[in-house]
């Protein structure tokens, strides 16, 4: 249990740093976002997006690792606890059996020696509850530190999804202005157009007059 408790915790452990390494590539296809109306622009918003969603990715992974570690250290404890209980049976039997030996005026050593190993094993048995419990204490500030990181992996996510929708409304806003804007210089080069076949007319009758 021990074993398998030290495994989840070294899975939770490297998830935590790749997921850390995303979120910072995201960080910084974040500050590279631009808002020209470019493929070269085009693509910082693509791979902002896709960064940031990656981060995400990592760390829902995280969580559920961290989570994992938490109920496989919680089993070990379990596991250890038990074997504590089972230690401390047997050297309450072998000190019946040392005080049964005493009373009867019998030969103590096997009693004795049974007594000194059932007395190591429940100390060894405390040593292993003590480190289950510090990998479960671990375990459990890992957990923490998971919700944290997708907390501030979704965040992120936000705040880029935020940053690319200004960025494509910005180009909108621009292609909208330049159409009304050649809608009307189209309007009044028709108008002109109409003004100058006006006078055209007018010159044509002037000259047959």
């Amino acid at each position: 249990a021990a074993v398998a408790a030290d495994a989840a915790a070294d899975t939770a452990d490297a998830k935590a740093q790749a997921t850390d390494t995303l979120i910072t590539a995201a960080e910084m296809t974040q500050t590279a976002i631009e808002n020209a109306d470019t493929a070269e622009a085009n693509q910082t918003l693509s791979d902002a997006e896709a960064a940031a969603e990656a981060a995400v990715d990592s760390a829902k992974e995280y969580l559920a690792d961290a989570t994992a570690s938490v109920d496989t250290a919680t089993a070990s404890v379990g596991v250890a606890e038990l074997l504590v209980t089972t230690a401390s049976a047997s050297v309450a039997a072998a000190q019946a059996a040392l005080n049964s030996a005493e009373a009867a005026n019998e030969d103590t050593s096997d009693a004795e020696a049974a007594l000194d190993s059932a007395e190591a094993a429940l100390e060894s048995a405390h040593v292993t509850l003590g480190s289950a419990n510090a990998t479960l204490q671990s375990a459990d500030a890992e957990l923490l530190d998971a919700k944290a990181t997708l907390t501030a992996a979704e965040d992120l996510d936000a705040a880029i999804e935020r940053a690319t929708d200004a960025a494509v409304e910005e180009d909108l806003s621009a292609a909208l202005t330049a159409s009304v804007e050649t809608a009307a210089s189209q309007a009044a080069a028709n108008i002109a157009a109409v003004a100058a076949d006006a006078a055209a007319d007018t010159a044509d009758a002037k000259a047959q007059a």
